[in-house]
């Protein structure tokens, strides 16, 4: 899990702990939690795939990090 994960988490956690969540909102938000993560493994596996694809070649640095953003 990320640290924006387990700072959501955590914040989350907080907000119910003072009452000010309610069920239905927390139930919302850790569905969107458990998407958010699968979409992090499902990148994680295309960026492989991709990799693996071009024969292993990498790209420069800047390259990639203009690509991610």
């Amino acid at each position: 899990m990320t640290e924006n994960q387990d700072s959501y988490k955590e914040r989350m956690s907080s907000l119910k702990e003072k009452g000010a969540l309610p069920p239905e909102a927390e139930n919302l938000m850790e569905e969107l939690l458990t998407r958010l993560a699968e979409a992090e493994r499902s990148n994680l596996a295309l960026r492989r795939a991709a990799l693996k694809a071009a024969g292993g070649q990498t790209m420069s640095t800047r390259l990639r990090d203009a690509l991610y953003e």
